[in-house]
């Protein structure tokens, strides 16, 4: 406990300049530049691609600690396996893990390794704006490659003069050993060290016990064990703007985390896992070169390595370097064509004890073509070939748009495409299982048809979409050995509405519902053919309530997942449930808010994934400052 303890103060002093910002921004639906004092951001507007956004005022009114809380605030499915810190994955429309694209700041950083990406190693307070796309069409020429969805990340870039922050806070289970379950702090700093030249730099740490009470398979109620966490992050980023508002940045994001995984909760076998990434980016960005409206220029490494070890003496290492490159430039002719071209290349070298030694080089040239044939009709084109390894794909969509004074109707169709991950191609395990290296790309088709309802007492938006996917990869066991196959099809067909509305200025409500109907199409496996798609919900569903006064923010939440199966012969399955929290910011006080937020009130006890219980009722108490 003394070294735990030790560790963490470590990581709180690692650097003795500390801070937070708040970039300037602009939410307007239309393209535009903002202008301050040698500043100029571009801001881009989707055609046909529906964006869900977060800014991070909206973030910070939820005070969670991790971002898979925020996401189930969004209607997205969250896969946990515990509390704060252990794995968490968003599930859009039924895809998960690597079929999920996250961009960081224009940088695709899921691990080539798993598909993944552990947010809980950037920290809520660092993100200016957070942007969710569901489904595989996206005009963004970075971020291509989604089949289930796009989760866009931008990180606060500048904020003129001196800015201090910082966030304190605990969290408690209502457990009498462990009172205070969960500490943690955060200070940040913003702003100019000269007229064109900003500075900001944030170090958060956490320590969590996660010893939260539930109710166990034998109806004793139980403290979980061997799950605790402990973490760091630290970032610092570094801009100058030059000439009409061309700027380039150095910026870097470092976490490590202590992390005990205590398995299911009837298992004896519980290990340690330790994480250390960094992120190191350079950018080069010029909002007009040449006549074109925006160029810039990105390169990033990105250095994650992972040690784990159980009290079966199962150990393992996994180093994963990469390499990126983005590059992308825009121009038009004003108010009738848009176009929009970008490339990206990535080249990724693994040493995992279960992987063994590999390098894969990747990458994606993107087009995105946009007409607009007046004020009624557009529509977009987006374009883009893609390979990875000796894979090679063309990925060709298109959407339209009408726009009336009622209505916006948008229809699009794309094809999907998913390469092999180096989990799939090279793993090998003591002779029961093995990668394919000839495994071919994942496949299928996708359609999406929206209404956006504007001008109306309660302006919402309905779509309905269906997705074939095809040559799914698939682990089977054939003459003993675990192997990877294309395999696997399957059919989608859903419908998500969200709506919002503001009342008396200081009400404001925001609703989100996905059905999703899913039929696996596997004729050679009859016992699962026409079956669900294990862990997918039938409904996901929030609804959020965010009351501003001049002296207290209030923000009442409600997520409800629906029933899903435990596997594919759609036998076993786990119950619904649903989730009510709240949050609430005091504002008497310019420098201080003291804050709290309480998750799960109902104390539901429930699982995301069979035999991980999830945490009952807890209470976070803290306090922000600015100044």
């Amino acid at each position: 406990m003394k070294k735990k303890v030790l560790f963490f103060i470590a990581l709180l002093l690692f650097t003795p300049v500390i801070a937070q910002e708040a970039e300037v921004s602009d939410d307007s639906e239309y393209d535009s530049t903002i202008v301050l004092p040698h500043i100029y951001t571009y801001i881009e507007k989707p055609l046909v691609e529906q964006r869900q956004v977060f800014t991070s005022e909206e973030i910070e009114a939820f005070h969670v600690s991790s971002l898979p809380e925020l996401f189930n605030a969004a209607g997205v499915q969250v896969l946990s396996y515990g509390a704060y810190g252990l794995l968490s994955k968003p599930s859009i429309r039924g895809f998960t893990d690597e079929t999920v694209i996250v961009v960081l700041d224009g940088v695709i950083v899921n691990n080539a390794q798993n598909g993944t990406f552990d947010f809980t190693s950037i920290s809520p307070s660092e993100i200016e704006k957070i942007e969710i796309v569901r489904g595989g069409f996206t005009e963004g020429v970075t971020g291509e490659g989604s089949v289930g969805g796009v989760i866009y990340i931008t990180t606060k870039k500048q904020t003129l003069g001196q800015n201090f922050s910082s966030d304190i806070f605990s969290k408690t289970y209502f457990n009498k050993e462990w009172p205070v379950d969960t500490v943690g702090l955060s200070f940040s700093y913003s702003g100019q060290t000269g007229e064109a030249s900003f500075l900001k730099t944030n170090i958060k740490g956490t320590f969590a016990e996660n010893a939260f009470l539930y109710k166990a398979y034998d109806g004793t109620t139980r403290a979980r064990e061997h799950s605790c966490v402990y973490d760091g992050n630290f970032s610092s980023s570094f801009m100058h703007y030059f000439g009409s508002g061309s700027y380039w940045s150095i910026s870097d994001l470092f976490y490590a985390g202590y992390k005990n995984t205590p398995n299911t909760e009837t298992s004896t076998v519980y290990g340690l896992q330790q994480d250390y990434n960094n992120n190191l980016t350079a950018s080069l960005v010029f909002p007009s070169l040449c006549a074109l409206e925006k160029t810039d220029f990105t390169l990033s490494y990105q250095s994650s390595n992972e040690f784990y070890s159980d009290t079966a003496s199962s150990d393992s290492k996994h180093i994963l370097n990469t390499g990126v490159f983005t590059g992308s430039t825009c121009w038009s002719a004003k108010d009738f064509f848009e176009e929009k071209v970008g490339l990206t290349l990535s080249l990724d070298s693994l040493n995992s004890t279960d992987d063994g030694s590999h390098t894969l080089f990747s990458g994606t040239l993107k087009e995105t073509s946009k007409v607009f044939l007046g004020k009624i009709f557009s529509f977009s084109v987006p374009l883009s070939f893609s390979f990875s390894g000796e894979n090679f794909a063309f990925i060709p969509k298109m959407g339209g748009k009408l726009s009336f004074y009622f209505v916006d109707v948008m229809l699009n169709f794309y094809r999907m495409v998913q390469f092999p991950i180096m989990n799939d191609l090279y793993w090998a395990y003591d002779g029961y299982s093995e990668g394919n290296p000839d495994l071919e790309p994942e496949k299928g088709w996708g359609g999406e048809l929206t209404f956006n309802a504007k001008n109306i007492f309660i302006p919402f938006s309905f779509c309905i979409y269906s997705n074939y996917y095809a040559q799914k990869i698939q682990w089977a066991q054939n003459n003993g050995i675990w192997r990877p196959e294309n395999v696997a099809s399957a059919f989608y067909l859903g419908f998500n509405l969200t709506a919002e509305k503001t009342l008396w200025s200081i009400l404001t409500l925001r609703g989100n519902a996905e059905y999703l109907y899913t039929a696996l199409l596997d004729e050679s496996e009859s016992l699962t053919y026409g079956k669900r798609i294990m862990y997918t919900p039938d409904l996901v569903a929030s609804l959020t309530a965010v009351l501003s006064l001049n002296f207290l923010d209030f923000t009442l939440e409600a997520n409800y997942t629906g029933k899903r199966y435990i596997s594919n012969l759609n036998i076993s399955y786990l119950k619904p449930y649903l989730l009510l929290n709240a949050s609430a910011t005091l504002k008497s006080w310019n420098v201080v808010k003291p804050y709290f937020r309480l998750d799960n009130i109902l104390n539901v006890d429930y699982e995301s994934v069979p035999n991980y219980p999830m945490p009952g009722i807890s209470l976070t108490v803290g306090v922000k400052s600015s100044f």
